[in-house]
C-alpha cells in the first residue's frame, strides 16, 4: 500500500463527511431505538448505496447537486472560503 499525505483540506472534508454520516446514523436509530449500533450503521450503508439511483429518480437532486458543485469550483478563486484548492 502507498500512503501519501493527505492536505489539511481533505482531512477537513473527511472529517466532516464522517460527522454527517455518524448523524445519519443517529437519525436512523432514533426512528427505531431497539436498533443495535451496528445495525444502524449498517442501515446508513444501505442508504448511502441507493443513493446513485435515488439521483437517478430524481433530476432535481443532480442539478443541485451540479450547482453544489458548480459553486465550489467558483469559490476556488476566493482565498478565505473552505473548500479552496489543495
Amino acid at each position: 500500500m502507498i500512503k501519501r499525505r493527505m492536505s489539511s483540506k481533505s482531512l477537513e472534508s473527511r472529517l466532516l463527511a464522517i460527522h454527517e454520516l455518524d448523524k445519519l446514523i443517529n437519525y436512523i436509530h432514533s426512528l427505531d431505538p431497539e436498533l443495535k449500533p451496528h445495525e444502524a450503521t449498517y442501515l446508513a450503508a444501505v442508504t448511502l448505496h441507493g443513493l446513485p439511483d435515488l439521483f437517478q429518480c430524481n433530476p432535481l437532486l443532480v442539478e443541485r447537486f451540479r450547482e453544489a458543485a458548480a459553486d465550489i469550483k467558483n469559490k476556488r478563486q476566493n482565498p478565505q472560503h473552505p473548500m479552496t484548492n489543495d
